[in-house]
């Protein structure tokens, strides 16, 4: 069974603070000539790391509750469109219109049984890490195929509607199928599709700024950690109390170097 390391992230991030907290006992014999080290920039770097991570949890949030809303009123499409069909084939007109229109439903159903809901950026790690170990795993998001199955359902509903228009008979009494109640349904699909597409776009951002600030390299935080370690070493000893308490603090490198670029 592969390890899940859903809180990777966070974990980086309060270890931050527990490594800052650590070095802080040391008194002034921490005193490091590399400024991104000392213990000032170190209480920022924490700060900072917070920050990005909040900004991923508050994105997510919004991508969820765009997604939801959007499934919702997806959900019942399917049902109406058949509706729809009858409506149509109660007319007497002819089979050509029949066919073309049941054509557009067999296809709008087809992108209707594609939706997927997105994951939660699950972090996997490889089957091989061990419990403890430091791993490199990688977080996924499904999105795309979900996405098109989306834009072809709206695709394939605006062309129910504009096969309706071309039906001079189709004049229904039942106001959720008319053609002026179907339009603006349509409006309301393609805004809420755009808005849970802009709070994707805004959500994977926010994972590029954190993966960037926590992972880079050189720059990111697990390797601003390792010069911290080194530093400490350098000065108490390998073998020294500070040391060990310092390298006891565990990092997890949640995000591949070249993935933080």
């Amino acid at each position: 069974m592969s390890t899940f390391f859903e809180t990777g992230h966070q974990k980086n991030v309060a270890n931050i603070l527990k490594l800052n907290q650590t070095i802080a006992t040391f008194g002034p014999t921490y005193n490091p000539s590399n400024n991104n080290i000392k213990l000032p920039a170190l209480g920022t770097l924490y700060t900072n790391a917070n920050t990005k991570l909040t900004d991923v949890n508050t994105n997510f949030t919004n991508w969820k509750n765009a997604t939801n809303s959007r499934e919702l009123i997806f959900k019942p499409l399917t049902t109406q469109v058949t509706q729809i069909l009858g409506a149509l084939q109660s007319l007497g007109i002819p089979q050509q219109t029949i066919d073309d229109f049941e054509s557009q439903v067999k296809k709008f159903r087809s992108s209707g049984s594609k939706l997927t809901k997105a994951d939660s950026g699950i972090v996997v790690a490889p089957p091989e890490a061990k419990i403890g170990e430091p791993v490199e795993t990688v977080e996924t998001i499904s999105h795309s195929t979900s996405q098109r199955s989306f834009d072809n359902q709206l695709q394939h509903f605006q062309k129910i509607i504009l096969i309706l228009q071309s039906v001079p008979t189709y004049n229904p009494n039942e106001v959720p199928v008319k053609v002026v109640t179907l339009q603006a349904q349509l409006a309301n699909l393609i805004s809420l599709n755009n808005a849970a597409n802009t709070s994707y776009a805004t959500l994977k951002n926010a994972r590029i700024q954190r993966n960037t600030f926590l992972y880079a390299k050189d720059t990111g935080v697990l390797d601003l950690v390792k010069q911290v370690k080194a530093y400490v070493k350098s000065v108490y000893g390998a073998k020294s109390q500070q040391y060990a308490a310092v390298n006891a603090i565990k990092f997890t490198r949640v995000v591949p170097k070249k993935s933080a670029q």
